[in-house]
């Protein structure tokens, strides 16, 4: 019951790697460029705790969804494929004005929050909490599946948040 020693474990070193990549961030560095991305260090580290976000919403969506016909999330799931190319664009443009006028501070609290909600939630979760999950859009994000439980969910965030840790040039000018 409860969440996985091994997802527990991810999730918080997420919070606080992210609490030390903003913390220790050369301001020089956060300007450059990421690697494989559009985004600057500064905006890829905004869109890093977005993940983040999107898993504290999508845990409450996936309840309602789970207790809906399967076929309710289906066609919800198809109705945002067919959305892609606007959400790619609000996906990369939310990052980049986020970061300058939310900034990296606020991301850092709001990472706290928001893996400490995820955490809270997924200790006093069931089982049958956990399994509980919806259609997704999987070509919205390369780790997602078609179908996605809420414990699936919250090794997805882990699994985001590393790929674009990956992606971070704030070891170069």
């Amino acid at each position: 019951m409860g969440l996985s020693q091994p997802t527990r474990a991810a999730l918080e070193w997420v919070r606080d790697d992210y609490e030390d990549l903003v913390r220790d961030a050369d301001p020089r560095h956060l300007e450059a460029p990421s690697h494989g991305t559009r985004w600057t260090n500064r905006e890829l580290l905004f869109h890093m705790w977005f993940g983040q976000r999107i898993a504290r919403v999508m845990v409450p969506v996936m309840g309602g969804f789970s207790r809906l016909p399967a076929a309710v999330s289906h066609r919800y799931a198809t109705a945002l494929t067919w959305a892609t190319a606007p959400y790619e664009w609000v996906n990369y443009a939310g990052s980049v004005a986020g970061a300058r006028f939310a900034g990296l501070e606020r991301a850092r609290r709001w990472m706290a929050r928001d893996t400490d909600w995820l955490l809270r939630w997924g200790e006093g979760a069931s089982d049958a909490d956990l399994g509980r999950g919806m259609s997704v859009p999987a070509g919205w994000d390369p780790y997602f599946q078609p179908w996605m439980s809420r414990a699936e969910l919250l090794t997805w965030a882990p699994e985001h948040y590393r790929h674009h840790r990956r992606q971070l040039t704030l070891d170069r000018p």
